[in-house]
């Protein structure tokens, strides 16, 4: 509603009756500037809060960028591995000496295997021997 209705409603109820309350068109008037600010009101926080989430969303996407681009730039700075020897016959003297000395280690843990292999065997022996002695006895 604007000015010139609520001026022709005031005026009519006036000429009906005849009487109004005092100050009952000041209080009116006030009444719907209120209104009307506050729905002014409400427009202004809406275009606010639009405008804090558009800047939420610039800003969230401004530090994905940014972790995207340090992260890619990490992985391509990792270290890569250089030969440890420069000279062909020490590396190949170095590996014989790292493969003789496994295959010694390796041939130590066989023979340990085989040593308790038999130990196994021939505790099988015995309790499978004394398994039999108690069958016949029953």
């Amino acid at each position: 509603m604007n000015d010139k209705q609520i001026d022709e409603l005031i005026d009519k109820a006036l000429q009906e009756d005849g009487r109004l309350p005092e100050g009952l068109s000041e209080r009116l008037e006030q009444y719907i500037d209120n209104l009307a600010a506050g729905e002014q009101t409400k427009k202004i926080s809406l275009v606010r809060r639009r405008f804090i989430y558009w800047c939420g969303g610039v800003a969230a996407a401004l530090v994905i960028g940014t972790a995207l681009f340090f992260q890619t730039e990490y992985v391509q700075q990792k270290p890569t591995t250089a030969d440890t020897f420069s000279d062909p016959m020490e590396a190949a003297i170095a590996a014989n000496k790292a493969l003789a000395f496994m295959s010694t280690q390796l041939n130590k843990g066989l023979d340990e295997v085989s040593d308790a292999q038999q130990e196994i065997h021939k505790v099988n022996k015995i309790v499978n021997k004394q398994l039999n002695n108690k069958e016949e006895i029953q």
